[in-house]
């Protein structure tokens, strides 16, 4: 048996994948061995030497390397590369020549002394020799071969990313660098394998820290956002009185103008003489029906120089009550004007005193006389008669129309309506105190009413309140409050000291109640335009008549007269 080989190869690394190596052994200039093989999906290839390098052999050892690129990558990467690499046997001296590289590209030999570089030529041919005789005879026969500029002191590690050719032709002994290599490959493979897994432990820590701290930022601004709305939607004691004290003035708005048709049809009915109504047999029995009202109700036996004592003789010892009624059927002020609320309601078939006395001033100011009774004859012979009537009872209307309104904006509110139903109370809660009455729309002229305690004394009875607010305060009254009174307080002012949002909110609630006023002055201005209107209609009415018969008679002039 035959001494063993001395361990040899050629290795290539870091090529393309399937590339294909095409080979040639020159023994002393015989062929000794050719062959193809392909890239692994590395793109490595190991060739073994080991059985030329017997103690036997002597001469020139040469390989010829053919390495061609795959076809699908041509185009990206240099289409071949063609190495000649030979050994002197006896000396050691390794010489290298070839051609397929980039034009003036880096080449990189290393040996066990150290890294020498050099470069391709302008056509990529290159070559070299005794690159190995300075080393010792020991660690000369290792070499490494880099191209295009990649490092080659890597021992072998993923580092490099470029073709690499090792070469080692000889005894490999236990001190030799490509001993270590293999010895140390496996260790130092897991060694980074180890270190890859702790770096990737490393960086879950890290994202943890991030994972933390955007936990803690989110909930951060979730509080935030919670305190924002905690202040932003909290509404204040003063935008909540303001919204109760507005809860039955829509339902008190709707009575007034209710009331105010109702009286507006009353009137008309005693200018119209309307079947059935007191004024309907005519003036005689209109003018007795005022004096009896008068002498019962509103007789004053101290006026005229006490002369009245005849026509009102049972007024004479008239009781406080009949005493506060004397005059009120011709005193706009204390039957009307005085007051923020009246006692009336025309629409309910109940008649209060207060009624009478504002119905019989109206007709005082409105229709001092009325009409007498027509007669069919009188129409037919002139029918003009019927037509002023007609426009008299129109332009009456049309003055009372003021009148009328602001007496419906003082009549009383109507009783509230209910908002929550019986029963309704929600459960699991401790039970309203008995007696638990429903919340109805008298809730806002409640509040008022405790509103006017406020600006008053605290010790202020229910009855002053009523005698200034009205036991069931009206349109007017409520208006009085929201627009004025309300602003008196000192309490207004100082919470306004309070979140910017309830402020907005205050100054919000404030223009709604002013556009409230402005359209109920607006509606006023329309009723004065009318008023002004029909005065300077009464006023040109004579000079019109003039115009008109002036005209007439100049037209009955220029008429052509007909010969007989």
């Amino acid at each position: 048996m035959g001494k063993a080989s001395p361990k040899s190869y050629l290795s290539l690394a870091k090529f393309n994948p399937g590339s294909v190596l095409k080979y040639e052994v020159f023994d002393n200039g015989q062929i000794v061995e050719k062959g193809k093989k392909q890239f692994d999906e590395m793109g490595s290839l190991k060739i073994d030497a080991s059985p030329y390098m017997t103690p036997e052999q002597k001469g020139k050892l040469t390989y010829n390397l053919d390495i061609e690129t795959p076809s699908s990558q041509k185009e990206t990467h240099d289409p071949s590369l063609n190495l000649l690499l030979k050994m002197d046997r006896k000396t050691g001296g390794i010489e290298y020549s070839g051609s397929g590289l980039a034009e003036f590209s880096k080449i990189l030999v290393s040996d066990q002394a150290g890294t020498y570089e050099s470069s391709a030529d302008w056509a990529g041919s290159f070559a070299g020799d005794k690159m190995s005789d300075k080393l010792d005879p020991k660690h000369r026969n290792l070499m490494k071969l880099a191209f295009q500029g990649y490092n080659l002191e890597n021992d072998g590690s993923n580092d490099t990313n470029g073709p690499v050719i090792e070469v080692l032709f000889g005894d490999a002994s236990a001190d030799d660098a490509a001993d270590v290599q293999e010895r140390y490959t496996k260790a130092l493979a897991m060694m980074t394998e180890q270190l890859s897994a702790v770096m990737m432990q490393q960086a879950m820590i890290i994202g943890s820290f991030f994972d933390a701290k955007m936990q803690l930022e989110t909930q951060r601004k979730i509080q935030e956002l919670m305190a924002r709305a905690h202040k932003d939607y909290h509404p204040s004691e003063q935008i909540c009185r303001m919204g109760t004290f507005v809860k039955s003035l829509a339902h008190t708005e709707r009575a007034f103008e209710l009331d105010m048709r109702a009286l507006n049809k009353a009137l008309m009915n005693e200018v119209l003489a309307v079947q059935d109504d007191s004024i309907a047999e005519g003036p005689k029995e209109g003018v007795l029906g005022r004096i009896n009202q008068f002498a019962t109700k509103y007789c004053n036996p101290r006026d005229n120089n006490d002369s009245l004592d005849g026509l009102c003789g049972t007024l004479t010892a008239a009781t406080p009550a009949q005493r506060e009624r004397f005059n009120k059927d011709v005193d706009f002020f204390r039957t009307v004007d005085s007051k923020l609320t009246l006692d009336a309601n025309f629409a309910d078939g109940t008649l209060t005193n207060e009624e009478e006395d504002i119905f019989a001033l109206a007709l005082n100011l409105y229709m001092p006389n009325s009409f007498d009774t027509i007669e069919t004859a009188d129409v037919s012979e002139n029918a003009l008669s019927h037509y002023n009537s007609r426009k008299h009872a129109a332009v009456m209307g049309a003055a009372q129309n003021s009148f009328i309104n602001i007496v419906g904006m003082k009549t009383s509110a109507p009783p509230g309506q209910a908002t929550v139903a019986p029963g309704a109370w929600p459960p699991n809660i401790v039970p309203p105190p008995a007696p638990a009455p429903a919340l109805t729309e008298n809730t806002g002229w409640t509040f008022m009413k405790a509103f006017i305690r406020e600006l008053g004394v605290p010790g202020m009875t229910d009855a002053e309140i009523h005698a200034y607010l009205g036991e069931r305060p009206s349109y007017y009254a409520q208006m009085e409050v929201l627009t004025k009174k309300i602003y008196e307080s000192p309490n207004f002012y100082t919470n306004l000291y309070d979140k910017p949002e309830n402020v907005d909110r205050i100054g919000a609630a404030i223009d709604a109640i002013a556009l409230m006023s402005m359209r109920d002055r607006f509606d006023s201005s329309l009723r004065r335009e009318m008023l002004t209107a029909l005065l300077v209609e009464d006023a040109l009415q004579t000079h019109v008549e003039t115009n008109t018969v002036r005209i007439f008679k100049n037209i009955q002039e220029e008429q052509p007269t007909v010969r007989q």
